[in-house]
C-alpha cells in the first residue's frame, strides 16, 4: 500500500527540530532593530535544516545533503558576521554564535534514534531542547548578568576562578572516596563535599544579589542575605540599625525575621535534595509554616504603626555587607572546616549515643551550622542509621536553635540606647520557638503522624 503521509515520529522530529532554533530566535527577535536581523523564522528554519540533513544521513547513509547543509549554514553565518561588522559597525558575535548553535541543535534532533512507546523523546532530543532553553535564559537575562558581573570586583573574580578550578580538581579525586574513617566515625566525604559545593553556590548567588542591591532596604538584604549567612546578615542589620540611630527597630526586626525564614527555606532545600522521598520534608513543613505565619503577623502588626517615612539621609545609607566574599579561598575553606567539623560531631554523637546523640548534636550544632546537622540527619536516615522521627526531630531542632541564636547576635550588636531591637528580636525568636515546641509536642504525642 502506498504511504501518503509521514509517520507521527517523523512529524514530531520536524517540530522539535524547528522549535529548538525558534526558541532562541524568539529572544533574538525581541532585540531586532534592523530588517536584516535574524528572528524566529530564520533560526527555526536553520535548526530544521540541520535536523533534516542529519536525519537523511542517519537513515540513508548519504553524506551529500549534510555537506550541502553545512556549507549553507557556514555561508549564512559568515554573511551575518560580515554584515554586522562592516555594515553596521556594531560589536559582539552573540547572534552569530547562537545561530550556528541552532544548526547543531537541529542536527542532534535529526541524529536521534526512533523513539519507543515508553520513551517518546530520545536522549539527543532532550539534550537539544535543554540546551535551547538554557541559551534562551542566558540571552533573556543579558542585563541582569551584566549587572551581576559589574557588582563583582576584579579580586573576587580571580578568587571565584581559583575556587572553581579547585572544586573541579577535587571532584574526580573525591568521587573515588565516598567515605573515610575518622576514628569510630565513618564520614561521608564525597557527599559532604557535594553539599559544601551546593551551599557555596547558594552563597555566591546571594552574595552578588546583596552586594548589588543592598540599598534596596533591610527587607531585601535580610531575606537574600539569610540564604548566604543568616548570622552575619543579622549582625549587619544590627549595625545598620545603629547607623540609623535606632529610628526603626520594628522594620529591622522584620528584616531579621526574613533572614530566619530564608535560613529555614535553605535547610528545606537541603532536606529535599538529600531525602527524595520527602518524608522528612513533610514533617519539616510544620515549622516552615509556623515561621512564615509568625512573620506575617509581625508584618501586619508593624504595618499598622504610623512610622514616619525615612529621610533622604536614611535612604542613602547603605547596609554594610557583614559577611566576607565567599569567592575567596580562605572564606570557602573556613566554611568547609566549620561544616565538616559539625558534621563529624553529629556523626560521632549519633554513632556513640544512637538516636539520642543526634538530638544532642542538633541542639549544639545548630548554633554553629544548622545546615551541617540537617544534612547529616537526612543522610543518616537515608542509610537507615536513625529513624524518621529522630531525623525529623534533629532537622527541626537544629533549625530552631539557629533561629534562637540570632538573639545573641543582636544583643552583641545592639549596644546603644534602649535596645528596642534586642527586645523585639528576642520576642520574635521566642514566639517562633514556642510555635515549634508546640509542633514537636504534637509530634511526640502522636497528634501529628510521623510515619
Amino acid at each position: 500500500m502506498l504511504q501518503l503521509f509521514v509517520t507521527p515520529d517523523l512529524v514530531m522530529m520536524c517540530l522539535i527540530g524547528f522549535a529548538v532554533g525558534a526558541l532562541i530566535g524568539l529572544e533574538r527577535q525581541k532585540r531586532m532593530t534592523e530588517e536584516m536581523s535574524l528572528g524566529v523564522r530564520t533560526f527555526g528554519l536553520h535548526s530544521l535544516l540541520g535536523a533534516v540533513a542529519a536525519y537523511t544521513l542517519r537513515v540513508y547513509n548519504n553524506p551529500y545533503i549534510m555537506i550541502y547543509a553545512i556549507c549553507i549554514s557556514i555561508i549564512i553565518s559568515a554573511t551575518s558576521v560580515v554584515y554586522k561588522v562592516f555594515r553596521t559597525t556594531r560589536k559582539g558575535l552573540t547572534t552569530a554564535i547562537v545561530f550556528a548553535l541552532s544548526f547543531v541543535l537541529g542536527a542532534l534532533v535529526g541524529m536521534d534514534s526512533t523513539p519507543t512507546p515508553t520513551q517518546p523523546l530520545g536522549e539527543l532530543e532532550l539534550f537539544a531542547m535543554t540546551i535551547s532553553f538554557l541559551v534562551f535564559l542566558v540571552l533573556s537575562f543579558k542585563e541582569e548578568l551584566a549587572a551581576a558581573v559589574a557588582a563583582v570586583s576584579h579580586e573576587e573574580m580571580i578568587g571565584a576562578a581559583e575556587l572553581m578550578v579547585l572544586i573541579a580538581f577535587l571532584w574526580p579525586i573525591l568521587i573515588q572516596y565516598p567515605t573515610v574513617g575518622i576514628g569510630p566515625v565513618t564520614f561521608p566525604l564525597f557527599q559532604t563535599y557535594f553539599l559544601i559545593v551546593i551551599l557555596l553556590s547558594i552563597r555566591f548567588a546571594n552574595y552578588i544579589l546583596v552586594k548589588k542591591y543592598k540599598d534596596r532596604g533591610p527587607y531585601f538584604f535580610g531575606f537574600f542575605g539569610g540564604f548566604a549567612n543568616s548570622e552575619a546578615t543579622v549582625s549587619s542589620i544590627t549595625d545598620f540599625h545603629n547607623a540609623l540611630e535606632e529610628k526603626y527597630p520594628g522594620r529591622m526586626s522584620l528584616a531579621i525575621i526574613l533572614a530566619n525564614i530564608a535560613m529555614v527555606l535553605r535547610n528545606g532545600v537541603l532536606v529535599v535534595i538529600l531525602d527524595p522521598s520527602l518524608k522528612i520534608f513533610r514533617l519539616y513543613l510544620g515549622p516552615l509554616v509556623i515561621l512564615t505565619f509568625v512573620g506575617m503577623l509581625r508584618f501586619l502588626y508593624e504595618g499598622r504603626k504610623r512610622l514616619k517615612p525615612e529621610s533622604k539621609e536614611d535612604i542613602g545609607t547603605r547596609i554594610t555587607v557583614g559577611f566576607g566574599s565567599p569567592f575567596s579561598l580562605h572564606a570557602a575553606l573556613r566554611f568547609a572546616i566549620i561544616f565538616s567539623s559539625v558534621s563529624i560531631l553529629a556523626l560521632w554523637a549519633q554513632q556513640s549515643f544512637s538516636q539520642l546523640g543526634m538530638i544532642v548534636a542538633a541542639l549544639i550544632g545548630g548554633f554553629a551550622s544548622a545546615g551541617a546537622v540537617v544534612s547529616i540527619a537526612a543522610l543518616s536516615y537515608g542509610t537507615g542509621a536513625i529513624t524518621l522521627a529522630t531525623a525529623a526531630y534533629a532537622v527541626i531542632i537544629a533549625t530552631t536553635t539557629s533561629v534562637l541564636n540570632k538573639i545573641i547576635y543582636v544583643l552583641l550588636g545592639d549596644y546603644q540606647g534602649p535596645r528596642d531591637l534586642s527586645r523585639m528580636a528576642a520576642r520574635d525568636a521566642l514566639l517562633m520557638a514556642a510555635g515549634v515546641v508546640i509542633y514537636l509536642f504534637l509530634l511526640q504525642t502522636g497528634y501529628i503522624a510521623i510515619g
